[in-house]
C-alpha cells in the first residue's frame, strides 16, 4: 500500500514538472511571438564592514555590482520609421527574496514610448540621465563598495510621472530632456504638482575609445525648504585595448545654502585578454561649508571581476572611506543596496569606514 502511494506521488511530481515545463514553454513562446522579452539580474554578495564607533558587521546583501531585477521589455515597428516600446522593471533583493521598494511594484522603470527619425518620447517612471551617465563616469561602473562616485554623489536615479525626450544620434552626439512632477528615487509617491517638479538636461558624445557626458539636474520637493541643483561632467578614454581611464566632477547645491560641495573622481580599468578585469580609483569630496554634518571626504577603491561565462561573473572589492571634521553621512553601498541595515554609517563625526565584499552575478 505504502509503495503504491509512493509510486503515485512520484508520478504526480513528474507530471507537475512536465506541466511546469510545458507552461514555461507556452509563456516563452507567447512572449517571443509578441515581441516581448523577459529578462533579469540576480546579484548577491557577502560583505564585512568596519565603521568607527561600531563593531564590525558581516552580512549577506543584494545588488552590489548590478541591481537585482525582473523585467519585461517590448518593441513594435509601426511602419514609416515609427516604433513603440515599453519597459516594466521591478527591483528585488536576492538575499531574502523581498522587493527592493515597498512603495512600488515596478520601481525601477515603468514607461511606454513612441520613437521615429526625430527621436523618442517616453512617458512614465524613468531612469534619469545622470543614472545612465554614472555607469560611464568611473571604472567601477558606479557600483560596488569601491565606487566613491556612487557612494558620495546624491543624484536620484529615477523619477515618477516623467516625460522624456531622447534625440537621434547626431554624429556621435545625443541629447536628453526629462521633465517630471513627482517623487525621486525610492521615496513614497508625491502629488503631481509644480512644487514637486524635476528637470534634467543632458548631452553625451561617443566615438570609438572616447566618451564625454554632461548633465544638469534640478529637483523640487514640497516637503523640503530648498531646491536641489546638481551638475556633472565626465569622460573616459581607452588608449589601449587593455587600459581605460575615467574622470568626473560633480557639484551639489541647495537653494537655502545648506549644501555646497564638489566631488572629483579619477579611476582606471585594466582588462586582460581573458575574462579578468581590474579597476582602481579615488574620489574626493570638497565641502564648502562648515559646522554640524559638514566636512570633506575621500575614498580609495579596488575591484576585480572575473567572467565565468557571458552571463555569470564573480566579483570582489576593497574600499577605504575617510570622512573629516563633522561629517559622518556616507556609507559603503553598491549598485542598489537598499536595506537600511546594510547602509552602515559611522556614528562618530569624521568616522572612517572600511569594507570588503565578494559576490556572484548572473544575468538572464
Amino acid at each position: 500500500m505504502m509503495n503504491n502511494l509512493r509510486g503515485k506521488d512520484t508520478i504526480c511530481r513528474a507530471n507537475l514538472k512536465l506541466l511546469a515545463g510545458a507552461l514555461w514553454g507556452v509563456c516563452h513562446s507567447a512572449l517571443a511571438d509578441s515581441g516581448v522579452t523577459a529578462y533579469g539580474v540576480i546579484d548577491t554578495f557577502a560583505t564585512r564592514i568596519a565603521a568607527d564607533g561600531l563593531a564590525p558587521v558581516t552580512r549577506i546583501d543584494a545588488s552590489g555590482l548590478l541591481a537585482s531585477r525582473l523585467g519585461l521589455r517590448g518593441r513594435e515597428e509601426l511602419g514609416s520609421g515609427l516604433r513603440s516600446s515599453f519597459v516594466l522593471e521591478a527591483g528585488l533583493n536576492g538575499d531574502d527574496g523581498s522587493g527592493a521598494d515597498g512603495n512600488r511594484l515596478f520601481n525601477r522603470q515603468a514607461w511606454v514610448g513612441l520613437g521615429g527619425p526625430l527621436g523618442e518620447v517616453r512617458l512614465g517612471r524613468q531612469n534619469t540621465p545622470q543614472f545612465y551617465m554614472n555607469g560611464k563616469f568611473d571604472a567601477f561602473t558606479s557600483a560596488t563598495q569601491a565606487s566613491g562616485w556612487n557612494n558620495m554623489y546624491g543624484a536620484p536615479p529615477r523619477i515618477d510621472n516623467a516625460i522624456g525626450y531622447f534625440s537621434p544620434d547626431l554624429g556621435g552626439l545625443t541629447l536628453q530632456v526629462l521633465a517630471a512632477r513627482g517623487a525621486t528615487g525610492g521615496a513614497a509617491p508625491l502629488a503631481e504638482t509644480a512644487a514637486n517638479r524635476n528637470l534634467q538636461l543632458a548631452a553625451e558624445y561617443e566615438r570609438p575609445g572616447l566618451y564625454l557626458g554632461a548633465n544638469y539636474q534640478q529637483v523640487d520637493n514640497a516637503a523640503l525648504p530648498y531646491r536641489a541643483r546638481r551638475a556633472s561632467m565626465g569622460a573616459s578614454w581607452t588608449w589601449t585595448p587593455r587600459w581605460t581611464v575615467f574622470g568626473a566632477v560633480g557639484s551639489e547645491r541647495r537653494s537655502d545654502g545648506s549644501q555646497r560641495s564638489m566631488l572629483y573622481s579619477l579611476s582606471v580599468r585594466w582588462r586582460a585578454d581573458g575574462p579578468l578585469a581590474l579597476s582602481f580609483g579615488w574620489a574626493g569630496l570638497r565641502d564648502r561649508l562648515a559646522g554640524a554634518g559638514h566636512g570633506d571626504a575621500a575614498e580609495l577603491g579596488a575591484q576585480a571581476q572575473y567572467r565565468l561565462s557571458v552571463r555569470t561573473s564573480l566579483y570582489g572589492s576593497l574600499a577605504r572611506l575617510r570622512q573629516y571634521d563633522q561629517r559622518n553621512s556616507f556609507a559603503l553601498v553598491g549598485a542598489a543596496v537598499v536595506a537600511p541595515a546594510a547602509q552602515i554609517r559611522s556614528p562618530q563625526p569624521g568616522g572612517a569606514i572600511d569594507g570588503v565584499q565578494l559576490g556572484v552575478l548572473h544575468t538572464f
